[in-house]
């Protein structure tokens, strides 16, 4: 950037390590209101090491805890292997895996895996630059494309699609890239192996949750399991209303779905205030930060967004968004655009919506957002946090686990109320345009039309681009034309009033989910505006100025995301 660029931009040339902790980029502590300095968690005995539990050092003590954990857990483990009982225990050691990795990292200093690992990457690019830059792109960039048009074309039909419809989803997803292309802010400055790393992801997911049996197992395992909040909510519920108007309207949106995401909320907010999900986070975005070559507040943004949607998510880099780019405030946006959060996650479910569908959907997204994000608006300037991991920035608001049940329970009640309020507004506002619209009709002998209808012919070329069977395919592109125009769960409202997820294809049902599933709507880019204009007042020209580039991006990240699927289904 030339000179005079960067006086034209003070917000990127201004930066005080007093406004950003640039020194500290540990995820893994909460940061305490009033505290200006952040202290490292496995920094030398400080107050908080120095407590005593039980007559132990809190350090000593937690060490014992943690080791406890791990002994029960492993035998736990041996005994489900040698009972053999039938039940996945694919999934089971995946959970044993990360438990054993986060107490190794928990209990040695935080440069013990970092030079080894450092080390070993540099020996591999050491490698890899020795051979010819072009061979390298060469490689590097059409290792995906022919992996994509082999799984596309080898393959034989079967029972979930044919080898045109997977060309189909194939020329989908080749479209939506040239589009973007086409659409970007500057063309020249597309970071490709961004591009092609979001890509190749997405392909390697979908091949493993899609294809292989264990990546079946285990997505199934934890669509079931997030299925199940509609029952443990019941219990709630039950207390609340009595079994028999419990019994009589459990089947209900609102004895059914809404208590669940009471319960999720309070949930969440429990494992926020044991520091569970800035952890998750914070190991994710250490590796993502360097596979993707962003910086952390774009990793922090995308990372959180399914587990928290987009509003928490864009919440826990607010104090960085001041001093960000353009791209970076671009890429926030489109992340939380791009997923949906865990509460709207069960109200899709109450829906009709396959649990193991919308999870899958939600974590192929997030590398399609920095695909479709950074070729719609590349970066072009040079953030402050560019490769660095970044502290996630949530005040403690509760002092105990009660104090955290309560605070979760009355945000998810308050989510609720805003849900019902959405969609009674909503469905009303569209059954009476139906209403005006057929009356307007009727002078011309035409009585059967809807807004879903019209919305659906502008839609069905995307429907029927990504792959959707042309059996359900004029079906298809009326719920996405609703979800994309009004909002997600008036879409997903109307495929279940119309026994959509009944009596469509499998193919259909899991491509519509894939591209429905999302916060890319106008409603949600209203709420966005006004939610990051507060925490960065100064910046409110820039919010709005990238919002609908960013809402496109959002969007196209899932429909991009129903092609890929499309393709490996």
């Amino acid at each position: 950037m030339s000179e005079p660029e960067l006086k034209d931009a003070p917000y990127t040339a201004e930066h005080s390590q007093e406004s950003i902790h640039e020194k500290d980029h540990t995820l893994f502590q909460r940061k305490h209101s009033g505290d200006d300095v952040i202290v490292d968690e496995k920094a030398p005995l400080d107050a908080e090491d120095n407590k005593k539990v039980l007559g132990l050092q809190q350090k000593h003590f937690t060490a014992l805890v943690h080791a406890f954990i791990w002994v029960a857990f492993t035998a736990f483990l041996i005994a489900a292997i040698v009972l053999d009982k039938g039940s996945p225990i694919s999934v089971l050691s995946v959970a044993y895996a990360f438990v054993t990795l986060y107490f190794i990292s928990a209990h040695t200093p935080d440069n013990f895996f970092a030079k080894r690992a450092n080390a070993v990457w540099a020996a591999g690019a050491n490698a890899v630059n020795k051979v010819p830059l072009r061979v390298r792109q060469i490689v590097g960039y059409g290792v995906w494309p022919v992996a994509l048009i082999l799984t596309a074309v080898i393959r034989e039909s079967n029972e979930h699609g044919t080898r045109v419809q997977r060309i189909i989803s194939l020329c989908g997803l080749t479209l939506f890239v040239a589009l973007l292309f086409v659409t970007s802010r500057n063309r020249k400055a597309i970071h490709w192996p961004t591009v092609a790393s979001g890509i190749g992801l997405q392909y390697l997911l979908g091949l493993f949750v899609i294809l292989t049996p264990i990546g079946q197992t285990i997505f199934s395992y934890l669509g079931g399991f997030m299925a199940s909040f509609l029952g443990f909510s019941a219990a709630g519920i039950n207390f609340i209303v009595g079994d028999d108007f419990f019994k009589a309207y459990s089947s209900t949106f609102l004895i059914g779905v809404l208590p669940a995401i009471i319960f999720f909320g309070a949930v969440i907010q429990v494992l926020y205030f044991y520091n569970v999900i800035q952890t998750a986070i914070g190991a994710c975005a250490r590796v993502v930060v360097y596979l993707f070559e962003v910086s952390g507040v774009e990793v922090i943004a995308a990372i959180a967004a399914p587990f928290v949607g987009m509003s928490e998510s864009a919440m826990l880099v607010g104090p960085y968004l001041e001093h960000a780019t353009n791209a970076e405030i671009h890429q926030v946006m489109a992340s939380g655009f791009a997923t949906i959060s865990g509460s709207v996650y069960l109200g899709l479910i109450g829906f009709g919506a396959s649990p193991t569908h919308l999870i899958t959907c939600c974590i192929m997204s997030v590398p399609c957002a920095f695909v479709t994000s950074k070729m719609r608006y590349p970066e072009e300037e040079v953030p402050l946090t560019r490769g660095k991991n970044v502290e996630l920035e949530r005040a403690d608001a509760e002092d105990s686990f009660v104090h955290a049940l309560a605070n979760g329970s009355i945000l998810g009640m308050q989510l609720c109320i805003v849900i019902a309020a959405v969609l009674i507004g909503f469905l009303s506002l569209l059954s009476c345009a139906n209403y005006v619209l057929n009356w307007a009709f009727l002078f011309l002998g035409v009585t059967d039309i809807t807004i879903e209808r019209l919305v659906g012919y502008l839609f069905y070329p995307v429907a029927w681009i990504v792959g959707i069977p042309s059996n359900d395919v004029m079906d298809a592109s009326e719920y996405l034309g609703v979800k994309f125009i009004l909002n997600e769960f008036v879409g997903f409202a109307s495929a279940q009033k119309a026994g959509f997820f009944t009596n469509a294809s499998d193919r259909a049902k899991l491509l519509f989910t894939f591209a429905a599933c999302s916060f890319a709507n106008p409603s949600s880019l209203g709420s966005q505006i006004s939610l990051l204009g507060k925490m960065a007042p100064t910046r409110a020209g820039d919010i709005a100025r990238v919002s609908v580039s960013a809402i496109f991006a959002g969007a196209l990240s899932t429909i991009m995301s129903a092609c890929i699927a499309g393709i490996v289904l």
